[in-house]
């Protein structure tokens, strides 16, 4: 099964999502390394709270691990994952976009 993909549509993923979130409770965090996360996620069914862009480089991929983890523990901990739970990604992103321009 080593290479068994399967092929699904945005609307196909957005159905899949939306039963995981309402028949079981799951929670998604989508993170996009150049392009537009928020954009993105919305076509899958992710809310814009939940989605985050970042820098696909050693410094931006730590603060995703970092951040992801911590937000895991507050969701299994408290039952919900804080709202400002990718403050430190977003601020690491925000900064480093305008030194790059």
């Amino acid at each position: 099964h080593e290479n068994a993909s399967r092929k699904y549509r945005a609307e196909q993923v957005k159905q899949m999502i939306e039963y995981q979130k309402s028949e079981f409770g799951w929670e998604f965090i989508f993170l996009g390394a150049n392009i537009d996360a928020v954009e993105t996620a919305s076509h899958i069914g992710i809310s814009a709270e939940r989605a985050q862009s970042y820098h696909a480089d050693s410094i931006g991929i730590e603060k995703n691990f970092a951040v992801v983890s911590e937000a895991v523990n507050c969701l299994r901990s408290n039952g919900e994952i804080q709202d400002d739970w990718k403050q430190s990604i977003n601020t690491d992103y925000e900064r480093r976009k305008k030194r790059a321009k």
